[in-house]
């Protein structure tokens, strides 16, 4: 998607709405263990009770340098901004932001490899019965991309970094070695990282929607793709 603004303006926007956010949701509680105390965190949006609304400290240049040189291009500039300038990992949709490469599931993520899928053309669910199907899928959806966030119950939000997709945030179902592009609700194109955050945030800050509490949501799951 398009936009007027600069990405470090939306991300001031980001943070403005995040801070409003955090002061809404997150609740604290005294809880008494024998001789102690330690306090308990409560929150209604999905997954904030894991990051509190915390940011990770920002990437490391020499570590980020090193890895665009393992990937063999520049990360997408909306979210480089954001991991070097607020944090990598911390406050975001879902169990919140994971740090740059790192993997779940065991993954190996071929970082020197395209993202092979595109929205026109993406991962759907392998056969139920077909473990080959589910093998040849994975290893294909685990190329070129970061695992953005965990959405909980073996789904994740991925970053695509390499291909066609390359900028564009993805829905994976690792246990249905699935991949498909997650898609703004009213203009149906793919959404980059800061569209995908502003998403989230819309809906977390306004009472009279419903909260995100998976991006599958928003994934198209069309089954007559050419």
């Amino acid at each position: 998607m398009k936009h007027a603004q600069t990405h470090p303006d939306r991300i001031a926007e980001i943070l403005t709405g995040l801070d409003r956010l955090r002061a809404a949701d997150l609740k604290t509680t005294v809880v008494p263990l024998g001789d102690r105390e330690v306090i308990g965190y409560s929150c209604h949006i999905h997954g904030a009770a894991v990051h509190r609304y915390e940011h990770a400290a920002t990437a490391d240049p020499d570590v980020l340098a090193a890895f665009e040189n393992r990937l063999g291009v520049g990360l997408p500039a909306d979210y480089r901004e954001w991991i070097t300038r607020v944090g990598d990992g911390g406050a975001g949709p879902m169990l919140g932001l994971l740090p740059l490469a790192q993997e779940a599931e065991d993954a190996a993520i071929d970082y020197a490899a395209d993202f092979p899928f595109t929205a026109e053309r993406p991962c759907p669910p392998a056969a139920e019965d077909s473990e080959f199907q589910w093998t040849e899928n994975i290893g294909r959806i685990h190329r070129g991309a970061t695992f953005l966030a965990n959405e909980g119950c073996g789904t994740y939000d991925l970053l695509i970094l390499r291909g066609p997709a390359a900028g564009q945030v993805w829905w994976h179902s690792y246990e249905h070695a699935a991949a498909l592009p997650v898609l703004h609700p009213d203009t149906r194109e793919p959404l980059t990282f800061l569209d995908w955050y502003e998403l989230w945030l819309a809906r977390a800050l306004d009472p009279d929607l419903d909260q995100v509490e998976s991006f599958a949501e928003f994934a198209d799951h069309g089954t007559n793709h050419a």
